[in-house]
């Protein structure tokens, strides 16, 4: 009887070390737009939650315009990923709820690894005003705030070389980073991509300031660790830069 109860004790104190608690990690973003010569203006805030179990994790996320300006569109939204951690940061369920433009909107996609099995948007895009996008374009794709989520990571960004494929349930696009435009200076890392649109566009291009950058730029530390240190993005005159809170 006593050695069975040794036994358990063992088995109990061995599962409790060896089995992880999950890591929860709370970062919180400033968004600013420069126009033109103007100074830069606080126009959003982003809240994050990242919680990783093993190799899954959850992602959480709530924007919040906090100035309204002429040349930003007002946005307002919550949104969750779940999925695992397979070399980067892979979504298997992604969804977002907005308010944009004072109309309410919903995005949800389903992956199944490289295909995506379910796509539910409220309201549904009308097609025929909207570039096309064939179905060998969808394969392999993240949506936007897992793409945000990779980039906070230096890693996953594979030192300046790397393509993530996007589509944000209408528009889809690359963003390919090129080792050639890497820089280092004054203690950073400036990390250099294009955006290749692809599909999904207005025909009449008239496109949300987000929707389409010239350029974007991710910025990390020049130390061990590799830590995220900004992004910026470009389209015409005006300049998109996100900076964590501290």
């Amino acid at each position: 009887m006593e050695l069975t109860k040794y036994i358990f004790i063992f088995l109990s104190l061995f599962a409790s070390n060896t089995l992880a608690d999950p890591i929860i990690e709370e970062r919180n973003f400033v968004v600013e737009a420069k126009l033109s010569i103007l100074p830069k203006i606080p126009v959003m805030s982003i809240d994050t939650v990242l919680t990783i179990d093993d190799h899954n994790y959850e992602y959480n996320f709530s924007i919040r315009t906090n100035n309204i300006v002429d040349f930003i569109n007002k946005v307002n939204g919550d949104g969750s990923i779940v999925g695992v951690i397979n070399e980067f940061y892979k979504p298997i369920h992604y969804k977002y709820r907005y308010t944009r433009k004072d109309k309410e909107k919903f995005v949800e996609i389903k992956y199944n690894d490289s295909i995506i099995s379910e796509l539910n948007l409220i309201p549904e895009p009308d097609k025929n005003k909207l570039t096309k996008i064939e179905d060998n374009m969808l394969i392999n794709t993240i949506d936007p705030s897992s793409f945000f989520l990779n980039i906070l990571s230096y890693e996953y960004v594979n030192e300046c070389e790397n393509k993530f494929k996007i589509f944000d349930g209408k528009r889809r696009y690359d963003v390919l980073f090129t080792k050639a435009d890497k820089i280092i200076s004054n203690n950073l890392i400036y990390c250099k991509a294009n955006q290749i649109k692809l599909g999904g566009y207005k025909i009449d291009d008239n496109e949300d300031v987000f929707a389409s950058s010239d350029y974007i730029k991710v910025i990390y530390k020049n130390n061990d660790e590799k830590e995220f240190y900004g992004y910026e993005a470009n389209n015409g005159a005006i300049t998109i830069f996100i900076n964590e809170s501290k």
